[in-house]
C-alpha cells in the first residue's frame, strides 16, 4: 500500500506540473518588430529619393508625393504598438495528457514492475551473516512465510524452490517452481525453467525423460543458448538412446566453454563417445 501511495503521489504531482501550463498557460511575451532594421530600411530609400531627385529621375512633385508616402509608411511599422500574443488554455491536451499518461505508466509498469519486489528485498533481514547448510532451515521457514502473505511474488517463490532444493526436499522445490513460473517476468527466465526440470527429475528419481524433458525444452525456447538448458537437453537425449541429439547440444555447449576450463575436457570426452556410438548405429 505504501509504495502505491508513493506512486500515486509523484504521478499526481507530475501531472499538476504539465496540466497547470496547459490550462493556465503563461502571458505570451509581445512579438516585438525589428524597429532598428526598419529605421534603416527607410533612411535608404529616403537617400534613394533625394538621389533620383538631384540626378532628375523624379520631379519636385513626384519626389514630394513619393517623401509623403514614406512617411506615412514609417508611421504605420514605427509607431504601432506591440501586442501580446493571445494564448488560450489547451483544455483538450490537458484532458487527454491527464487520462493517457497515468493509464499508460501504470500499464507498463504492470508488465515490467513488481510492488512485491520492496517487499522480497526486505524480507529476509532476520537472517543474516554466512548462508551455511545449517542456517537454510530457518531461511526457508522465513520464505515459506513470505510467499504465504505474498503468494504473487514469483522471485520469492524460485528462492524458497531452490532452499528447498539444496536441502533436498525435491517435491516441496517441485511445487515452488510451480508456483513461481506463474508469474509472467520469472516465466521468461530460462534458468529458472532448468531448476525447476532439475527439481522434477529429482522427484522421479533423476530421471529427465517426461515432465522435465518438457520444462527443458521451454528454458530453450526463451535461450537456445543457455548452457544449463544445453546440458540437461544432451542428458536427455541419451537417455532417449538419440546419440546425435545429445551430440548436438553437448557440442553447442563445448563451443561456448573457455579453453582452460577443466570442465571442458569432460564434455569433450563425452561428446566423443556419443558421436561414436552415434556412427556405430548409423
Amino acid at each position: 500500500m505504501a509504495f502505491w501511495l508513493v506512486a500515486g503521489g509523484m504521478t499526481l504531482a507530475a501531472l499538476a506540473f504539465v496540466l497547470a501550463r496547459l490550462v493556465f498557460p503563461r502571458r505570451g511575451s509581445p512579438h516585438v518588430e525589428p524597429r532598428e532594421a526598419n529605421l534603416a530600411a527607410l533612411r535608404s530609400s529616403r537617400a534613394e529619393l533625394d538621389r533620383d531627385l538631384e540626378a532628375g529621375l523624379l520631379s519636385p512633385t513626384e519626389h514630394e508625393a513619393a517623401r509623403d508616402e514614406l512617411a506615412l509608411r514609417a508611421a504605420e511599422e514605427l509607431d504601432e504598438g506591440a501586442a501580446p500574443v493571445a494564448t488560450r488554455p489547451a483544455w483538450a491536451a490537458a484532458a487527454a495528457f491527464a487520462v493517457i499518461v497515468p493509464a499508460a505508466a501504470f500499464a507498463f509498469y504492470a508488465q515490467v514492475g513488481s510492488p512485491d519486489a520492496i517487499d522480497s528485498a526486505t524480507a529476509f533481514r532476520a537472517v543474516e551473516g554466512n548462508l551455511t547448510a545449517e542456517r537454510l532451515p530457518a531461511l526457508r521457514e522465513q520464505l515459506a512465510k513470505h510467499v504465504a502473505d505474498h503468494p504473487k511474488d514469483g522471485r520469492a517463490w524460485v528462492l524458497l524452490a531452490r532452499v528447498s532444493l539444496a536441502m533436498d526436499r525435491f517435491p516441496e522445490a517441485e511445487k515452488a517452481f510451480e508456483q513461481a513460473v506463474k508469474d509472467r517476468k520469472v516465466a521468461l527466465d530460462a534458468a529458472v525453467w532448468c531448476d525447476y526440470a532439475d527439481a522434477a527429475g529429482l522427484v522421479q528419481g533423476g530421471k529427465l525423460e517426461g515432465a522435465p524433458a518438457t520444462l527443458v525444452a521451454k528454458a530453450l525456447a526463451i535461450d537456445p543458448n543457455h548452457p544449463q538448458a544445453l546440458e540437461m537437453a544432451g542428458s536427455i537425449a541419451v537417455e532417449r538412446g538419440d546419440m546425435a541429439g545429445a551430440a548436438k547440444h553437448w557440442k553447442a555447449l563445448l563451443a561456448q566453454m573457455p579453453e582452460d576450463l577443466p570442465q571442458r575436457a569432460q564434455l569433450a570426452r563425452a561428446v566423443e563417445k556419443v558421436e561414436r556410438l552415434a556412427d556405430s548405429r548409423s
